[in-house]
């Protein structure tokens, strides 16, 4: 894929943030359903282009209205925004955020040029500038009168106070969150800005990431972001032939526990594998088979350790691996 120079590219926490997908659910449309084409670093790190962005916000709205994401994965942009324009006027619903009224926002710092850019889109409501202040002026009168909806603050160094002054220039403004766009800080701070009240963004950050970013943290007010993180699951500490041994081995007491639970694991081991492979819809499907696969997983591995009791309890011995 050729990168331009002015292109700005986009880690997948980044990506899950400003689209509100989940990375695991994101990491499935691109592997399964070819959606997306990110980049890789050395370091085999994913890095998403602004088309990306583009292409899986249309995704997450159109498979939240029902679509499988089977079926328009493959879609261009202007095809999903042709169907998102088709199933509104079907529907007579509000699908389209670019109907809607702009977020107003006040800018305290350099500013963003073109803040009602028609490169948002249909899937945003575009931003509208009610006004730019210098940081010193966080606290006048004037922020007041602008009825901002959000507040967008450009720091350049996070500091451990920062939060603090941040939360107190929202209430002071009367908006309902802050996008903060900082260029360095410490991970703790930055953390401390995900509340769902403020939400911190790694400049550069062009229009079209701080108008997707201010609309998902409009939809998050009052509710603290969730830290998504992807846990792999245990590898398998039994194969398939060894628990056929357990099933056929005597017991030294009559009991058939290690041929009863041999079974259990064969179908825990199954439907992990089913969960794994199981077809989604939509974001919400996939993120319930992830869980499903993950707790089948972490079932498998509990019961795995019984397993270990009853091998050392019973003397058994496992010729295969």
């Amino acid at each position: 894929m050729i990168i331009h120079e002015n292109s700005h590219l986009y880690k997948i926490g980044a990506i899950a943030r400003l689209t509100g997908i989940n990375p695991v659910t994101i990491r499935m449309w691109q592997t399964r359903y070819d959606a997306v084409e990110p980049v890789r670093t050395e370091g085999k790190q994913r890095l998403f282009t602004e088309k990306d962005l583009a292409k899986l916000s249309l995704l997450k709205e159109l498979t939240d209205h029902g679509d499988s994401i089977g079926m328009i994965a493959n879609l261009s942009i202007e095809d999903l925004e042709k169907r998102l324009h088709d199933r509104a006027g079907k529907s007579g619903s509000t699908v389209h955020r670019s109907d809607q009224a702009p977020i107003k926002v006040v800018v305290l710092g350099h500013g963003f040029p073109l803040l009602s850019s028609a490169e948002v889109g249909a899937y945003a409501a575009p931003l509208e500038l009610a006004g730019q202040f210098k940081p010193e002026d966080a606290l006048s009168n004037d922020i007041k009168a602008c009825q901002a909806d959000l507040l967008v603050f450009q720091i350049a160094s996070l500091q451990p106070d920062s939060p603090g002054k941040i939360r107190e220039v929202i209430s002071h403004s009367g908006a309902k969150g802050a996008c903060v766009v900082y260029a360095f800080g410490p991970k703790k701070v930055v953390k401390e800005l995900s509340d769902g009240i403020t939400l911190p963004l790694k400049a550069p950050v062009n229009v079209l990431g701080l108008t997707l970013a201010a609309n998902y943290l409009l939809e998050k007010t009052g509710q603290p972001e969730e830290e998504a993180t992807e846990c792999m699951p245990p590898d398998r500490r039994y194969s398939d032939s060894q628990l056929w041994e357990i099933v056929n081995q005597p017991n030294a007491i009559k009991c058939e526990c290690p041929q009863h639970l041999s079974h259990i694991l064969f179908s825990l081991n199954h439907f992990e594998a089913y969960m794994k492979d199981c077809e989604s819809r939509n974001a919400k499907d996939a993120e319930v088979h992830q869980y499903l696969h993950k707790i089948a997983s972490e079932s498998r591995s509990c019961l795995e350790k019984a397993m270990d009791r009853l091998v050392e309890h019973e003397n058994l011995t496992l010729k295969t691996s």
